[in-house]
């Protein structure tokens, strides 16, 4: 019951196939990146630019898969030790132009801020599963919907200015109009200006052309006197346009007073004519957004891939036209990916494939990477999966410790919370988890096998106390049966927790806890002492107190006290039994020394240091071994405190009813309400003394290290 196993995979490809390389690999999910150490990869970067090799033909020649030295696969014929690609020898065809540098995808990215801020487009929250890289395809039509969305972006500030500045104009220019009051003093106006004069006749349609928009002219006579008003914002080119045509101002005509009717009959026509322009260009804008928001979002995520990948690709080693990619795959992974990648790319590409003891590549001094940890498990397992990676990960070649936990787990669960009623609301919830599409419930599907088996944990315990929603005489009836069935003698219960008529009932049930106790801490040590053996470390193995001289301290311990509680002496054979791991333990040091020289490691410490320290672990491991042992009567502490409570809320209920009219109404609130409180905060305090129980009791046997989890390129999730 391992981790996954994993192979090392090195890829010599050419830089114009990095970016294709890399999404391929983030769309499987099956690559962790090995990425160099900066310093190390710089200066081999800095080495293979000084290096002339064959031409770059004879590195990625033929697609054959051939044997190499033990535990590698090489796949073409790679270069080794470092990438060597000679530039040389590379044609330029070879380089593909449309690749996106820094400032090209910076670009980019302003642009499509800018369109999806005008536009009002909320960008996607992760990267698109199926986005492509960006190419000059999209790069064009980029640029087309950017021109087309700034200029209509001028449009419409300008045309929202002239809108705004007539709603001006005439807002003010109502407020006097009614006035009586002689014409000179409104050109006093803060928003308009209005002037009067004259021009020749045959140049008024000049210079109405000329303002355009931006005024009205207004003829007040046949000899080409005119009123004109304009916005004051646009006062200097309206006077300016006047001048060019010669405009000559005049007094206004005697007893004119107020702003004349024409004036403002022009003025609301502009302002009507400019709005429905504004209308227009806004309708225009939301047809864009309409037409081409899913290609601005398919474009954002473009960039955003691609950027990821530059990421990737400026950690990783090279030259100028060719990258080393390594990292860990899945050993049932590999051939499905050397194949999609010899399909790909055909013989641009090298592959080598290693096994993690035998990873190193010949003649090199790189320090070995650690290699990471994939646990796949059952539903069921996969549910408990998160206690385990919450305290850390295993390993990588450890035993995985998910399965045990995940049987230990509902075990202790069910016998410190055992009644069927509240066991059967636990194992519905954990149904109504795995059956849930969407909402709340939804979102922690991933631990619906672990209700549903805390659930039915608890329903079996449940019979065997005979506890049916805090009722310990409802099931009485089906207890006798079953009891009368299997025991052949009917009662009212399997167990008794209570310590009603027998008291020594109790104190049997605590000794059961002890003794699963003692199993849980059994595994651990077996585990740790597989585990360093795998490890080679064999002197922790055999010598340490979680190695095999405490545990067969520990399991002769428990000998002697079983032993003793039946009635049995002890004798000779138990000072041997006991004597021989105590002394292993004492000598520890010296007898690991002696095994670390053997494997050629150094090892040197005084025979005082060793003495004293064998000593101080004597003394320890006297109080570990009994800390974690008793530590387990807390699981019959909690069962006989879920007995005591229920048994509470059921009497709580029956004195209800026996004092009121509606005491039935009554017993029912208490009862709903009752096993409520013993659902959601005991199961809660039950559930974290489970865990408190596997972490301190069961991992610190051997959870002394822990690994790297598998963590494989991908950029779901990768947009800002």
């Amino acid at each position: 019951m391992s981790s996954v196993s994993m192979r090392k995979v090195e890829l010599l490809l050419l830089k114009s196939d990095i970016d294709a390389v890399l999404k391929y690999l983030a769309t499987k999910r099956c690559f962790q990146v090995i990425y160099p150490d900066e310093l190390e990869r710089l200066a081999r970067e800095k080495r293979a630019s000084f290096r002339a090799l064959d031409k770059a033909e004879s590195l990625v020649s033929n697609n054959a898969i051939r044997e190499a030295s033990p535990g590698e696969i090489t796949i073409g014929k790679p270069a080794i030790g470092e990438v060597q690609f000679n530039e040389a020898h590379l044609e330029d065809e070879q380089i593909d132009e449309t690749q996106l540098d820094g400032e090209r995808l910076d670009e980019a990215q302003r642009k499509l801020d800018f369109i999806g801020q005008f536009l009002g487009i909320e960008g996607p929250k992760d990267i698109i599963e199926d986005s492509r890289l960006p190419d000059e395809d999209m790069l064009s039509k980029l640029e087309v919907l950017f021109e087309r969305c700034s200029q209509l972006k001028v449009d419409i500030d300008e045309e929202q200015a002239k809108v705004d500045g007539l709603a001006e104009s005439i807002h003010e220019a109502k407020a006097f109009s009614s006035l009586s009051r002689p014409f000179e003093e409104f050109e006093k106006f803060s928003y308009v200006s209005i002037q009067i004069g004259k021009v020749a006749k045959e140049r008024i349609e000049e210079l109405s052309q000329m303002l355009g928009d931006r005024a009205v002219i207004i003829p007040l006579d046949e000899e080409g006197t005119i009123l004109a008003a304009s916005s004051r914002k646009g006062r200097f080119a309206f006077e300016t346009a006047l001048s060019k045509v010669g405009f000559e101002k005049k007094k206004p005509p005697e007893g004119l007073k107020g702003i004349p009717s024409e004036t403002m009959s022009a003025l609301e026509g502009a302002y009507q004519a400019e709005k429905l322009r504004l209308e227009k260009l806004l309708t225009e804008k939301k047809e864009l957004k309409d037409k081409y928001g899913d290609l601005w979002r398919t474009m954002v995520s473009s960039i955003k891939l691609k950027k990821a990948i530059a990421l990737v690709e400026s950690k990783l080693e090279k030259t100028r036209w060719a990258y080393r990619l390594s990292g860990w795959v899945p050993e049932n992974m590999v051939d499905k990916l050397v194949k999609d990648l010899l399909a790909m790319l055909g013989n641009r590409i090298s592959i080598r494939v290693y096994d993690p003891p035998e990873q190193g590549v010949s003649g090199s001094e790189e320090k070995q990477e650690p290699v990471p940890v994939l646990l796949k498990h059952n539903p069921f397992v996969s549910a408990f999966q998160g206690i385990v990676l919450s305290y850390g990960t295993p390993l990588y070649g450890d035993i995985d410790p998910t399965p045990f936990v995940a049987f230990f787990f509902t075990l202790l669960f069910a016998i410190m919370f055992g009644d069927v009623g509240q066991g059967m609301v636990i194992a519905g919830l954990g149904f109504a988890m795995l059956k849930a599409k969407k909402g709340l419930l939804a979102s922690y599907k991933k631990y619906a096998h672990a209700f549903i088996a805390a659930g039915v944990g608890s329903m079996i315990m449940g019979l065997l106390v005979g506890s049916f929603f805090t009722s310990d005489t409802a099931l009485i009836p089906i207890e006798r049966a079953l009891t009368g069935l299997i025991l052949g003698k009917p009662a009212d219960r399997f167990l008794q927790i209570m310590p009603r008529d027998n008291v020594s009932a109790m104190f049997y049930f605590f000794g059961f806890t002890l003794a699963v106790g003692v199993i849980i801490n059994s595994t651990g040590l077996v585990i740790n002492i597989i585990n360093l053996i795998r490890r080679k470390e064999y002197g922790e193995a055999f010598f340490s107190k979680t190695g095999l001289a405490g545990a067969l301290l520990f399991w002769w311990a428990i000998g002697i006290v079983v032993r003793i509680i039946l009635g049995s002496k002890l004798g000779a054979i138990d000072i041997v039994g006991i004597g021989l791991p105590l002394l292993a333990i004492i000598f520890a040091e010296p007898l690991k020394a002696v095994i670390e020289k053997g494997q050629g490691k150094p090892h040197a410490e005084g025979a005082s240091s060793w003495l004293i320290g064998g000593i101080i672990e004597l003394l320890d491991i006297v109080s570990y071994f009994a800390s974690n042992t008793f530590s387990f009567l807390r699981v019959g502490a909690f069962a006989l405190a879920h007995a005591v409570l229920s048994f509470v809320i059921f009497t709580m209920g029956s004195l209800v009813r026996g004092k009121s009219a509606s005491g039935l109404a009554f017993e029912i609130i208490v009862f709903l309400f009752g096993n409520a409180v013993i659902i959601v905060l005991e199961g809660l305090i039950v559930t974290i003394q489970v865990i408190r129980l596997q972490y301190y009791e069961f991992f610190s046997k051997f959870f002394t290290r822990t690994g790297e989890p598998f963590k494989p390129v991908s950029f779901a999730g990768k947009v800002e």
